[in-house]
């Protein structure tokens, strides 16, 4: 009987949370005796999460269908389940699509007293112009804006991996339409949590993709760019899921650092360790 196969459809739906810049993964299958093994490459600085949602016709997935997979940072060929042909004596095949996002989608906890360092150097103060839930900019969101001249050093309010940098654009406005020329720096933190330092000034990183940052380091330098109506520096920490990104309430270390609180809008603080 000669065997007839399906058409094998492959599509890819990348949900983009890292300032609407690609996430670089690729989900791709290579054919094994017993039928299609479907892999990813990972090239991004840390963990994706890959859903697939899987067609079969005479096919099976040997770890089942609809999940959500976890792929290590910079990684390739990294299986995510085999599919096996039922009978071989009949029509097989497939159609795939596949969600893919930035960070593990698992992970439901992260470290909410984590005391973090205000984002710049020992001796300077900075005010709060626009706070949690801001009325401007920040509404439904946990995001903080520090008033402060452009140039402003910036350092790493807390350790993790630099996984984004954006630093090329030099144009800003108060619209909305702006925000696609925004700099920034998205780093992935020990918790699983991103942070992200926006608004730097053209050329302004530090750093580079895949470095290791630790606390207090130097990373990048403040500007006034994208969606902005002045010289800043927009800070926030938030866990990414799939389709989903949810900004976080987190505590500083204020004053000489011996006590850590939420930061609160018009109010300036100085760093003193």
């Amino acid at each position: 009987m000669k065997k007839i196969f399906l058409l094998i459809l492959l599509t890819q739906s990348i949900y983009l949370i890292a300032q609407d810049h690609d996430i670089r993964a690729t989900v791709y299958y290579e054919a094994i005796p017993e039928g299609s093994r479907l892999l990813v490459d990972n090239e991004e600085y840390c963990p994706i999460s890959v859903q697939v949602n899987l067609k079969l016709t005479n096919m099976k997935s040997t770890e089942g269908n609809n999940k959500v997979f976890v792929v290590p940072p910079r990684s390739k060929k990294y299986t995510i389940t085999d599919l096996l042909i039922v009978s071989k004596t009949k029509a097989h095949g497939y159609g795939l699509q596949s969600t893919v996002g930035l960070g593990d989608s698992e992970k439901n906890t992260y470290d909410k007293d984590f005391p973090y360092y205000l984002p710049y150097k020992k001796g300077e103060a900075y005010t709060i112009n626009q706070g949690y839930n801001g009325i401007y900019t920040h509404k439904n969101k946990n995001s903080l804006d520090f008033d402060m001249p452009i140039g402003t050093a910036i350092h790493a309010a807390r350790e993790g991996v630099v996984v984004k940098i954006e630093d090329s654009n030099n144009k800003h406005c108060l619209d909305e339409k702006c925000m696609k020329y925004d700099n920034f720096i998205l780093v992935y933190q020990p918790d699983g949590t991103f942070a992200s330092y926006a608004h730097i000034k053209k050329n302004g990183a530090a750093v580079k993709e895949g470095d290791s940052i630790a606390i207090g380091q130097l990373i990048a330098y403040s500007g006034d760019v994208g969606y902005s109506n002045g010289p800043h520096l927009h800070f926030d920490v938030s866990t990414i899921k799939l389709k989903t990104q949810k900004t976080l309430k987190t505590v500083f270390m204020v004053g000489d650092g011996k006590n850590a609180e939420y930061l609160v809008e018009k109010n300036k603080y100085e760093r003193k360790y």
